[in-house]
């Protein structure tokens, strides 16, 4: 089942477009670098969250099935 996204990972998402954004108008080739390598970790923390998000709706999804039995 798709759940929607959490504000925690939306704001992640959020972050790292503004990295990005930052980055191609960025003119100094390290600060370019540096908001790109932002914009990956506001992404990888954002897919983080997702999974322990999944995690935490399928453990509970069997915990609710193991209780009916």
């Amino acid at each position: 089942m798709l759940r929607k996204s959490s504000d925690t990972v939306r704001e992640c998402y959020r972050l790292a477009v503004e990295a990005r954004e930052f980055a191609l108008r960025e003119i100094d080739p390290v600060r370019k670098a540096a908001f790109f390598k932002a914009e990956d970790r506001w992404i990888m923390l954002a897919q983080s969250r997702e999974l322990t998000e999944s995690l935490s709706d399928f453990s509970s999804e069997v915990r609710r099935f193991l209780g009916k039995r």
